[in-house]
């Protein structure tokens, strides 16, 4: 019985594999001519975002307040609710962003110098489209719409429609010189915008203050401003400020001995060689004047006296003091001491090697006195001084200088600041001018700490 069972079971698989395997042979035959049809669902295309609105007066945009660039180069109009990104400095450049995040509108703004005599209408001639086409390298695309010279202001005007992640902007910058430095402020904005782009090209241009007195010294110098005093100071980067009171004493020194104070007399004025030779004795015991020098920084008329004198180990030391009669009524000071016997920067050309000068002082060699290529050094130092300058009072929109611009990001389908800033601040002067520009986060400079 049993061994009929498990006959009976082997016939019935054997049945059912042959089935399958018929089966399996025979349906492809009957639907290889058929169509299997698979349903797929189309992407969602993303929507393109919208640009805000552009504000409805613009009179309420104002230029009063102004951005010191760290430089003090330059400065501009900082109307409210623009910040300044990260400002860049090279040898032949000073730039700055100024953004709005809620306009989406950027400003970059630069002086450059042109490393020699410049006419106006040569302008358009340095700004090939390799240059442009490097200052707009972060955007998807760009295209040039019109360039224009106007004969009667001198300047040079380029247009352009840009875009950004599939939104449209335009851009328009107006080009300057004075024979010597290259001034450009550039606008970018939505293209909804186009009359906000014009106030604000023309508010900012109009604003655009460059500080010519400093020509002649690199543009990566760092500047000291003091808010309090109105005196102004040029030095080389390297060199850091040590202590300083708003209005007060300022103590800035380099890595190589060189030690520079500021200082303020109140009712105070030397009119006169022996009253500035009188004051520069009274700054130390044993000082001995070497030359007494009358001198003009930026109008203001003062008195320039070079000094020797040994510290308490025996070791020379040479110094310069510029003492300027301010409008204010103040004596203000620059004391200049440097690590060296018996030099006398009165004698030392502030003008002359230039080059060579800031290459040395960027370096900060050990200064020694027996070497005779250390002149390059003396007059650097010679240069700095050069720079001690009274100003007007500058209405700072005291903005703190930030290392980078980070905007809040808004509802998905708008606009946002953030791409913009980004490609617009960092692809601007740096390429148009191919200088080797550095950032500059000092906003001591732009105010006194």
């Amino acid at each position: 019985m049993t061994s009929n069972s498990a006959r009976r079971a082997s016939i019935a698989l054997g049945i059912f594999m042959a089935i399958v395997l018929i089966a399996g042979a025979i349906i492809p035959i009957f639907t290889q001519n058929q169509t299997t049809t698979t349903e797929t669902t189309p992407p969602t295309e993303a929507p393109i975002p919208t640009f805000p609105p552009p504000p409805s007066n613009l009179t309420e945009i104002t230029f009063d307040k102004v951005y010191l660039h760290p430089t003090g180069i330059f400065s501009i109009g900082q109307p409210d609710g623009w910040e300044a990104s990260e400002p860049n400095k090279g040898a032949t450049i000073a730039q700055v962003n100024l953004v709005n995040n809620e306009a989406l509108a950027v400003v970059d703004s630069y002086v450059e110098d042109a490393g020699g005599a410049i006419q106006p209408e040569e302008l358009s001639g340095r700004f090939t489209r390799e240059v442009i086409n490097a200052s707009w390298a972060r955007f998807n695309q760009w295209e040039e719409a019109n360039r224009v010279f106007d004969p009667a202001t001198q300047r040079l005007q380029i247009d352009f429609n840009i875009t950004l992640t599939r939104q449209q902007y335009v851009a328009r910058q107006y080009v300057w010189t004075d024979g010597r430095w290259i001034y450009v402020v550039r606008v970018l904005a939505p293209e909804n915008a186009t009359e906000m782009l014009r106030y604000l090209l023309d508010g900012f241009a109009a604003s655009f203050t460059p500080n010519t007195f400093f020509q002649g010294t690199p543009l990566d110098w760092t500047a000291h401003y003091d808010s309090a005093a109105n005196t102004v100071i040029r030095y080389p980067s390297e060199w850091q400020v040590t202590d300083s009171a708003l209005g007060g004493p300022t103590s800035i020194a380099s890595s190589n001995g060189v030690q520079l104070r500021l200082t303020n007399a109140a009712g105070t004025t030397v009119n006169d060689e022996d009253a500035a030779r009188a004051f520069a004795e009274s700054l130390r015991a044993g000082l001995t004047v070497s030359s007494v020098n009358a001198v003009e920084h930026g109008g203001v008329p003062g008195f320039a006296v070079a000094y020797t004198f040994s510290t308490v180990d025996g070791e020379g030391q040479s110094g310069l003091a510029v003492l300027l009669n301010g409008t204010d009524g103040a004596l203000h000071v620059a004391d200049l001491r440097f690590p060296a016997a018996n030099i006398d920067l009165n004698a030392i050309a502030p003008d002359a090697a230039a080059e060579t000068a800031a290459e040395a002082t960027a370096e900060a060699p050990a200064l020694d006195v027996t070497d005779a290529a250390q002149i390059d050094i003396y007059r650097d130092l010679a240069r700095v001084m050069n720079t001690f300058v009274t100003v007007q009072p500058i209405p700072l929109a005291n903005v703190e200088v930030t290392p980078t611009v980070v905007p809040t990001v808004a509802a998905p389908v708008e606009a946002t600041a953030e791409a913009t800033v980004e490609a617009a601040a960092e692809a601007t002067a740096e390429s148009a001018a191919e200088a080797e520009a550095t950032p500059e986060a000092t906003p001591e400079a732009t105010e006194a700490s």
